[in-house]
């Protein structure tokens, strides 16, 4: 369970000019999470997309500011602004914006209906409709939209289902990693984590 304070009312109940605009957002994302393209999935192993401190694990039920809200649908990697963040895989940048709640956004196609995004961002370093290589810059750790402190929140969906991002990366991957990604990914974090929060 994750208990997130926010000082910015409107981002927990957010005015009608808000909701408008979130309502045109989730549209636009609920068209990049049903992208299914023919390019051939060029692994279905990826790598961590920054460096950091997993913060937040897929599945955690969130409270803001003790309301309850849906579970966490993603991973949170606490780390430093500016901290680079890269491709998992390849893939073709198929969304890219600023938002209410997920701040400034790029969403990659990777192929046969697999996509991610990644939230929170101080900067985008990529195009729309620009392909990616495996390991290229896509932009920078930030704290934009609905976060408390500086991390990414990335998300990963198979045929527009949600689905664990630590189930993509290879066991090497979690074998180097000792920032707590297991526990994390698992649902682990405990009550006590650093408060980085996003808003899926």
């Amino acid at each position: 369970t994750q208990h997130v304070t926010l000082a910015n009312r409107r981002q927990v109940e957010p005015e009608p000019e808000d909701l408008r605009r979130i309502a045109r957002e989730q549209e636009s994302l609920v068209r990049a999470f049903s992208t299914f393209s023919d390019a051939a999935l060029d692994t279905l192993s990826f790598d961590l997309p920054s460096a950091g401190r997993v913060s937040g694990g897929f599945g955690l039920r969130r409270f803001f500011n003790d309301e309850p809200r849906q579970p966490h649908s993603g991973l949170d990697i606490a780390a430093p602004e500016g901290t680079p963040i890269a491709a998992p895989a390849a893939g073709t940048a198929i969304e890219i914006g600023d938002y209410f709640f997920n701040g400034l956004t790029v969403v990659l196609d990777h192929g046969q209906g697999l996509v991610t995004m990644y939230n929170h961002l101080s900067r985008i370093d990529v195009a729309k409709g620009a392909h990616v290589a495996r390991g290229e810059r896509i932009g920078t750790v930030g704290q934009t939209g609905r976060a408390t402190a500086p991390h990414l929140h990335w998300s990963v969906s198979l045929n527009n289902a949600r689905v664990d991002p630590a189930l993509f990366l290879s066991s090497e991957v979690r074998k180097q990693d000792s920032t707590g990604l297991r526990p994390a990914a698992l649902g682990g974090a405990s009550a006590g984590s650093a408060p980085v929060q996003c808003s899926e």
